[in-house]
This record gives C-alpha cells, sequence and structure tokens, in this order.
C-alpha cells in the first residue's frame, strides 16, 4: 500500500485553512470530493458517485 501527503499540511496543521488540525477530507479541504476516505463520514455524495461509475466501467470493460 502507498502512502501520500498533502502539500498543505504542515506539522500536523493545514495552512489551506487557518492552521486548523489537519483532517484530510474535512470541509474546506483541497482534497474533499476529490477522493474516497476510508471514513464514510469524510466522502462527499459527488466522490462516491463518480467512484461508482468508474467501478461499472471498469466491470463492463473487463466482460
Amino acid at each position: 500500500m502507498g502512502g501520500w501527503g498533502c502539500p498543505h499540511e504542515s506539522k500536523g496543521l493545514c495552512g489551506h485553512l487557518d492552521d486548523r488540525p489537519c483532517e484530510p477530507g474535512m470541509k474546506g479541504c483541497v482534497l474533499a470530493g476529490r477522493f474516497v476516505f476510508s471514513n464514510p463520514e469524510k466522502n462527499t455524495a459527488r466522490a462516491l458517485r463518480e467512484k461508482a461509475d468508474e467501478d461499472r466501467r471498469r466491470k463492463l470493460s473487463r466482460s
């Protein structure tokens, strides 16, 4: 499994959101809505919909 880091996070604080504690996917986060998180509370409807569409396309391409 790979790892990643947010370019706005520094020492556990978010430079994009006024140095609040960094929580990827929180409201206002540049990652919100762009990725699907393991914590369902951080997922937006758009991200879940796009993930489902991608899964459907992959399944159809394998058929």
